[in-house]
């Protein structure tokens, strides 16, 4: 009897190359917020999540409003998925919540299948001094933290 060995990719090497045409990732949810202010009349909020691998390496994703109901009941934060099927753009966005140089998009048949693997870690920290973390949320638009992006969230608002 032959053992099936699955390959999963690492985020770190996700990019937008021609190499890889499908990637398949198993993360784990570790933050996931849905986007209120931008709700479209009759929409879903959009839902943002940021998602870790194995090597403890972390990239943002996006569930757009139109794609949401397909997703709202299966995601959760802590849990660990099998993901595929995505599309991968650059990370250009204003305020960043990881420093992946990548974002992954859901779509409409992105397959994501709930696993148990207790080899993906609960969280994905990355320790860096007061200094740095002051210095770049005001030069690149680094989020840190849930708490931070609460704080960057508000003073956006008002």
């Amino acid at each position: 009897m032959r053992s099936l060995i699955f390959r999963y990719d690492l985020i770190k090497c996700i990019n937008t190359g021609p190499a890889h045409k499908v990637w398949k990732l198993k993360v784990r949810v570790i933050i996931l917020w849905t986007v209120s202010h931008f709700v479209k009349s009759g929409m879903k909020a959009p839902i943002e999540m940021v998602v870790l691998d194995k090597e403890g390496d972390t990239i943002q994703c996006t569930v757009k409003d139109i794609f949401v109901p397909i997703f709202e009941d299966l995601l959760a934060e802590g849990n660990v998925y099998v993901v595929t099927n995505f599309r991968v753009t650059l990370n250009t966005i204003k305020f960043k919540s990881t420093r992946h140089e990548f974002r992954i998009h859901f779509k409409r048949d992105t397959i994501v299948c709930p696993v148990q693997d207790s080899l993906v870690p609960l969280n994905g920290f990355n320790f860096v001094p007061f200094k740095t973390i002051h210095a770049e949320s005001k030069e690149d638009g680094y989020l840190v933290g849930k708490y931070f992006v609460r704080l960057i969230y508000n003073a956006c608002v008002v």
